[in-house]
């Protein structure tokens, strides 16, 4: 692995545990933006790659994760809803991604798309 996937694979997972930590809604709103913000390249990846009829197995999991993080910081934002309430659906998400990740391949292949390593 390139040192710079090293880099970016620490970053996140620091990311992941300032989040996990954060007592407050705000901290976590600005950890989810800023996962969001790195993870954007593979999302921007995969649609191109879509294009093409192949896709690279990272960029499937990468955008969502990137697709994960954006819907965490959209439900942080909401103010109906209570903190304890929030958490509980963010926990819920977190739990079906690699179902998720998983159904997107599956999609991909009977679609005819070639998933590529």
């Amino acid at each position: 692995m390139p040192n710079q996937e090293i880099l970016e694979e620490a970053l996140l997972k620091a990311v992941d545990i300032t989040s996990e930590q954060a007592k407050d809604q705000v901290t976590k709103m600005i950890a989810d933006l800023f996962k969001s913000a790195v993870l954007r390249k593979y999302k921007a990846a995969y649609d191109e790659e879509i294009k093409q009829s192949a896709v690279h197995r990272k960029n499937i999991d990468k955008a969502v994760e990137f697709c994960y993080s954006d819907i965490c910081f959209s439900i942080r934002r909401l103010p109906q809803i209570s903190d304890d309430e929030k958490e509980r659906l963010i926990h819920e998400g977190k739990q079906v991604k690699d179902i998720v990740k998983q159904t997107v391949e599956r999609i991909l292949v009977d679609k005819g798309y070639e998933i590529l390593s």
